[in-house]
């Protein structure tokens, strides 16, 4: 029997591994470790699939990446909003220097009676940004960003995800935000880290490091019976287990237990996925931008970025490069391509479309979680009769969250500190 099996070799299922101190195995479906912190090459160029910036907030999670990984290069963001034709600062509720004025004013006076009224609304997201924000705010940038994005109705949306992804400005922040500064270190991701060569995968690499002998690669957990605590792979081998730590999306957790119970709690959960085109096109001068979103209808991606301005390792000499983010649900949306590329060159992002070298699209599945009312509910149940049978969630879609690499990083430890705890 082994003490504990992990699921998943991403960072969450990596991290918990470095916690054990014996007896574990990682069962990962995939041909290599990562999860979506992978990285892939095309004609010289380095894609993520999409922007993978790690955001380290505390001590345990920064000296458990510094011993695995040495120093990764802080990198100061240059994050911006395109909105009525210019860039201006991130976040848009604090950067209105440069709008159209009418634009500005608007947003102004709607986040001055918004305050000025001084009751902010918690029942739901929509009614929170009209509260907290203003009218304009919600006209203008956060009403049709958020619709992009998560393909729901906002007024549906809980408040449960935000906590630092949503930048709530003071007044003196507002009115600072009149001044020409673009970017005044607001929010969770004002600074972040990446590797100097080949991308986001080389972080997992060094995490992996010395766990080779311990994952078996090309297995995927296809059942689990829960009484005889046994995961089936679809290799046909079987492993006992005494404990479990998972960090499979938590419906196909579910399923793969065949409990009713838990099948019908993960019926409730939803989320969207994201569709990435990387372009790697020639160079036409310096870009200057590391991310930008873009709330406008006319263009079909949500946000762009450009891995090449993070590191230049990137893309070869010569050259840029720019992901583009579409979030859709059921079936990609057909013609995709050409429309992102038409958005792009209307922002003047690339300026012919002879100067593409190549794309490389990628699928993200259920990206971003959807909180609405049934989620906590749904979680809460499933995590408490899942740890009845000796199994523990960690990361993004093992406990079904909206998190970063750096929250995998502390739940797949905290995960396997208290297996060894005993608790």
């Amino acid at each position: 029997m082994m003490k504990t099996i992990i699921i998943g070799a991403g960072f969450a299922g990596l991290s918990a591994a470095s916690a054990l101190i014996n007896d574990f195995i990682i069962i990962e479906k995939e041909s290599r470790p990562g999860g979506l912190c992978r990285s892939e090459e095309k004609d010289g160029f380095v894609f993520d699939y999409t922007g993978h910036f790690l955001h380290l907030r505390t001590k345990k999670a920064s000296d458990f990446v510094r011993e695995k990984c040495g120093v990764l290069p802080q990198i100061t963001r240059k994050a911006f909003v395109f909105s009525g034709g210019v860039y201006t600062g991130y976040p848009y509720q604090a950067n209105y220097y440069g709008l159209p004025s009418r634009i500005a004013l608007e947003n102004l006076e709607g986040f001055l009676k918004a305050r000025e009224k001084g009751k902010t609304a918690q029942d739901n997201f929509k009614d929170w940004i009209l509260t907290a924000l203003g009218e304009g705010n919600a006209k203008n940038f956060m009403f049709p960003y958020n619709k992009k994005l998560f393909k729901y109705p906002l007024e549906k949306l809980t408040l449960d995800w935000m906590g630092r992804f949503v930048p709530s400005p003071s007044v003196e922040e507002v009115m600072k935000g009149l001044l020409p500064e673009k970017d005044r270190g607001m929010g969770y991701n004002a600074s972040f880290y990446y590797p100097k060569k080949c991308g986001i995968e080389s972080v997992i690499k060094s995490l992996y490091m010395g766990l080779e002998k311990k994952t078996l690669t090309g297995e995927k957990a296809v059942k689990i019976e829960l009484k005889k605590k046994a995961v089936h792979c679809d290799s046909g081998r079987v492993f006992k287990y005494e404990n479990i730590i998972s960090t499979m999306p938590l419906p196909e957790l579910a399923a793969i237990t065949g409990r009713p119970d838990l099948i019908k709690a993960a019926s409730r959960l939803k989320a969207v996925s994201v569709y990435c085109l990387n372009v790697g096109f020639k160079k036409q001068g310096h870009i200057g931008r590391h991310w930008v979103y873009v709330p406008e209808k006319k263009y079909p991606f949500y946000r762009i970025g450009f891995p090449s301005e993070v590191s230049v390792s990137c893309a070869p000499a010569g050259c840029s490069s720019v992901f583009a983010e579409v979030s859709f649900k059921g079936r990609v949306p057909r013609g995709i391509d050409e429309r992102i590329v038409s958005g792009l060159a209307d922002m003047g992002i690339i300026k012919k479309r002879s100067d593409i070298i190549c794309m490389l699209p990628m699928i993200l599945k259920n990206a971003y979680v959807i909180y609405d009312r049934e989620r906590e509910g749904a979680v809460s149940y499933m995590e408490k009769e899942l740890l009845k049978a000796g199994i523990l969630l960690a990361g993004r879609w093992g406990k079904w969250e909206y998190s970063s690499m750096e929250d995998a990083i502390i739940e797949g430890m905290a995960a396997a500190e208290k297996i060894v705890a005993g608790k």
